[in-house]
């Protein structure tokens, strides 16, 4: 065989051929390795050293005179890329959570498919021949948003104004919307378009869900200048949620959580950053630094008896009108 003067075409000829012969004692001894690949044993050498550093799962075995790839471990090339088994479990667990998030065709177009054919190439990688399923998520709903999502996002690359037309919940028409599109944000299993709207009875900065939009948005030219004002990296710092009231301000919200729901937030924070001031068995007590909007207080109202707030007082005066209107609903 002509020598092979090319690293790449080597690793990935090696990895072909141990991927080939895993299992039980099969083995390839050196010399024969050298053979097939069309160079001196040195350089052989070489390249199963480097191999093993990027994690090929290289082992030799003295019983048998020969190597092998060890058992229970995974290693793959893409290209001139090695993956170790901890690459491709990642790749894998990331194609599963964009594979369920992005999941219909009319909304992201051939993103699912492309999603497919990784994920079977990873499946190959690994050698898995099982087609058991081992990662769930909870449904999600039909969501028909998300076939907006390439439009707005190359409009907010390309600063283009649009314009769309927009289906309120409380109105029996859609109006028109002139729209400088700034950012996407994905909040509670939607989708929702960020910036500016040319109606002078809209907010400093608009959210729109995508979803409500009717029919195609389309151009309206470009857009030059977001208001000097705006910081699209401390925006939502002390948001929960996507609603910004108008003149809303940053508020110390203190809660007191129940023993056992408050190991829930510990562990898995609704808002980060905040600061623990208290705990004992009988409670948890945090303090956050929020603008309060009826997001927050929907939150803390789907947490029940688990959480009271203790501070402001504007806040939990929010939480007895919503609960007291709650109450009077199933009172009727």
């Amino acid at each position: 065989m002509p020598k092979n003067n090319n690293p790449t075409a080597r690793y990935r000829r090696i990895h072909e051929i141990f991927t080939r012969r895993r299992g039980g004692d099969s083995v390839v001894k050196l010399q024969d390795l050298a053979e097939m690949l069309g160079i001196g044993l040195r350089q052989l050498n070489d390249d199963i050293k480097y191999m093993r550093e990027k994690g090929a799962p290289l082992e030799y075995v003295p019983a048998l005179r020969g190597w092998r790839y060890a058992e229970g471990r995974d290693f793959a090339m893409v290209d001139d890329q090695l993956l170790t088994d901890d690459d491709v479990l990642n790749i894998r667990m990331a194609i599963e959570t964009f594979n369920k998030i992005n999941n219909h065709e009319k909304a992201f177009g051939d993103l699912p498919g492309i999603f497919r054919k990784i994920y079977r190439a990873s499946r190959k990688w690994t050698q898995s021949d099982t087609h058991q399923k081992y990662i769930y998520f909870d449904p999600l709903p039909r969501y028909d948003g998300g076939k907006h999502l390439k439009f707005m996002l190359k409009a907010i690359e390309e600063s283009r104004r649009v314009e769309f037309q927009y289906m309120a919940f409380h109105a029996r028409e859609p109006k028109t919307v002139v729209f400088d599109p700034w950012f996407l944000r994905h909040y509670d299993r939607r989708w929702y378009v960020g910036g500016f709207s040319h109606d002078e009875l809209e907010g400093f900065v608009r959210t729109f869900p995508l979803e409500r939009i009717v029919g195609l948005p389309v151009h309206k030219g470009f857009f030059h200048d977001k208001p000097p004002l705006y910081n699209a990296e401390t925006y939502w710092k002390n948001i929960y949620g996507i609603t910004v009231p108008p003149d809303g301000q940053v508020e110390e919200v203190v809660l007191e959580f129940s023993p056992m729901q408050g190991k829930y937030f510990l562990s898995t924070p609704f808002f980060e950053p905040f600061e623990l001031l208290e705990q004992t068995p009988q409670k948890i007590v945090v303090r956050l630094h929020l603008i309060i909007n009826i997001d927050l207080i929907r939150k803390l109202g789907s947490l029940g008896a688990d959480v009271r707030v203790l501070a402001p007082h504007a806040l939990v005066q929010n939480m007895q009108d919503f609960f007291q209107s709650a109450l009077e609903r199933y009172n009727r």
